[in-house]
């Protein structure tokens, strides 16, 4: 069996090189022209933020490209940099009128990176300046992220008014995850006003398994029929007993039985007089099932001898009055730049250090204790292992313990996001602490994988061989963290539909978490499902779809003369309503593999 997984792999590994190209070019377009309008140096970019500019951004050779220099950045040693605080920027040299249209190009690869996918990921900007001062909203904006390859990165874009050379620059955004890159030149060049953005090249993204006739899709439809569908069945009788033929029979989805989650703050639930939040709330109860609080529930919030969760508290009760679920994350992240600053002085005091683990574990299930479905009691231990080295990989067994004895009716997870990198110590490593978990008795309940999606993303087939690889360990899976940091909005829609459709149809899975969803409050703005003026995105549409049209099951029709009536339908909870001679009764359902006929009796 280990001999035939480890020959699976290595194929799989030769499609993903074969097929999971990182940008290819479009070909199709003709090679523009333009007056520049920033210089083509390598050093037209110029770095701000901490450290020593000298040694984080230099100029280094390049062979086997067309220009013989790059930019390469380094920013590894670095303390955690705060988003805004860290990039590249470049002044224009000329200025640019309303209509003209803009086309931005460059390569990029990855050396090493901090970063979930493995990537190197900044954020491209056309900032929009006043007096010297930035202002909202940028003229462009994208994400950007390379694997280790040389990427061809293209942008088109028109420009909407005149902008003169003080109104403009160009920023290469960080975020906080450290890394080293190289960048070729960049070409920005004014194509003038009588070319379309159509007319000229852009990177597309493409990916292994995307063939509209691709094996994978067929199975995957099946699978969904066999382990998300089933034949839901009524029977309508009267009062005496009788069957009754000829009623009418609805049945209407009140939710799936798959967790469709995103991640949001208690800010934006309890705001009751901004319109966004507003907005937010009204989303978050249409399209999804369940929530997690990206950052209110992390040790160093809790760390703050004045905090109190009733804020929290509050969020998650408004969630369960409006049938929504919730993840806990994260307990334990075990790295000092993800404890608290105390921690680090007691690396050398092992009860001590124990001591504070332990009761950070009972004052947060003793506050959230029944709030929480699911919880991820680690996060990330492949990256963050501090806790670890200091205290030895059996004290992770005993902070499940801990947890589940606090909060025994809570599924504890183990959350990562190396399920689906490429062949190597990543998905390894997570492999086999799983195992190592389970060997010890841990009462490990889930796994969750976080799924960031870049530049380089990892093909269908090779998604759909580790869900069953991690699979056969015998834990649920959940999609914990979900997004795609891409320029290429194509890539981000086709890419949703069927990594989406390839999760949903594996029989392991239990929930998919897409990663925030509105721009004006996501850690990557070009990820997010709506843009900041609450407009839908081409990825935000294939999502709703799925979760509201795909995977969703509304019927009628009429009973037979047995008083029987039967569709096909997703499994979850439904409202079942029969209707004859005026008589009418509505029950609610709960429809699973196990579920019988449903009888209803009309009064």
């Amino acid at each position: 069996m280990m001999e035939k997984s480890r020959f699976v792999s290595q194929i799989l590994r030769r499609i993903a090189i074969a097929t999971c190209l990182l940008a290819t070019f479009d070909s199709a377009a003709a090679a523009p022209t333009g007056t520049a309008v920033i210089s083509p140096a390598p050093d037209a970019l110029s770095y701000f933020g901490p450290g020593n500019k000298a040694t984080i951004a230099k100029v280094v050779p390049v062979t086997g490209q067309p220009f013989t220099q790059a930019l390469q950045i380094d920013t590894l040693g670095l303390p955690t940099p705060v988003k805004g605080d860290c990039g590249l920027s470049a002044k224009p040299v000329a200025a640019v009128k309303k209509g003209e249209v803009l086309w931005i190009s460059f390569k990029a690869r990855c050396l090493e990176s901090r970063r979930e996918s493995g990537e190197a990921a900044f954020e491209l900007r056309l900032d929009r300046l006043v007096n010297g001062k930035y202002q909202w909203p940028t003229f462009l904006e994208r994400g950007v992220s390379v694997g280790r390859e040389w990427t061809e990165v293209s942008i088109p874009y028109q420009m909407e008014r005149d902008v003169g050379i003080p109104d403009m620059r160009l920023v290469l955004d960080f975020d906080q995850y450290l890394q080293r890159f190289e960048i070729s030149p960049i070409t920005l060049i004014n194509c003038g006003q009588n070319v379309r953005t159509t007319d000229l090249p852009r990177s597309v993204v493409s990916y292994g398994g995307s063939e509209p006739d691709a094996p994978w899709r067929k199975a995957a439809a099946e699978r969904i029929e066999k382990f998300r569908k089933g034949d839901l069945a009524v029977r309508v009788m009267d009062a005496a007993g009788k069957p009754v033929s000829e009623a009418d029979v609805s049945v209407r989805m009140k939710r799936l039985a798959f967790d469709i989650g995103t991640a949001t703050d208690s800010r934006t639930i309890l705001d009751a007089t901004s319109r966004d939040a507003g907005q937010a709330r009204e989303i978050l109860t249409r399209y999804f099932n369940q929530i997690v609080f990206d950052n209110e529930m992390k040790w160093p919030r809790w760390s703050a001898p004045d905090y109190q969760p009733e804020k929290t508290l509050r969020a998650l009760d408004w969630a369960k009055e409006h049938g929504i679920s919730a993840r806990g994350h994260v307990m334990v992240w075990p790295s000092w730049r993800h404890l608290p600053g105390y921690l680090k002085n007691l690396k050398d005091d092992k009860e001590a250090l124990r001591r504070e683990v332990f009761k950070h574990i009972a004052r947060q299930t003793g506050a959230m204790k029944g709030k929480f479905e699911q919880w991820d009691v680690t996060n990330e231990l492949f990256a963050n292992h501090d806790l670890i080295d200091a205290l030895g990989r059996d004290e992770i067994v005993e902070w499940y313990r801990a947890a589940h004895k606090a909060a025994p009716e809570t599924k504890l997870f183990y959350n990562e996001y190396t399920m689906f990198h490429p062949d190597g110590p990543g998905p390894d490593h997570f492999y086999e602490m799983v195992k190592f978990l389970k060997e010890k008795g841990a009462p490990l309940q889930g796994l969750g994988e976080q799924a960031h999606i870049g530049g380089s993303p990892p093909p269908i087939p090779l998604v759909l061989s580790r869900l069953e690889k991690f699979g056969a360990l015998g834990y649920p899976i959940t999609i914990t963290e979900f997004d795609m940091a891409s320029n290429d909005e194509d890539f981000q829609a086709n890419y949703m539909r069927d990594f989406m459709t390839a999760v949903f149809s594996d029989p392991h899975t239990i929930g998919f978490v897409q990663w925030g969803y509105w721009a004006g409050a996501h850690w990557l703005p070009s990820a997010a499902l709506w843009n900041k003026d609450w407009t839908m995105r081409k990825h935000g549409k294939v999502f709703t779809d799925m979760v509201t049209k795909s995977w969703r099951t509304d019927a009628s029709g009429s009973t037979s003369s047995a008083g029987n009536y039967q569709t096909r339908a997703f499994y979850g909870n439904y409202e079942v309503t029969a209707t004859h001679g005026g008589k009418t009764r509505t029950v609610l359902l709960n429809f699973s593999p196990a579920t019988g006929p449903q009888i209803i009796t009309l009064p």
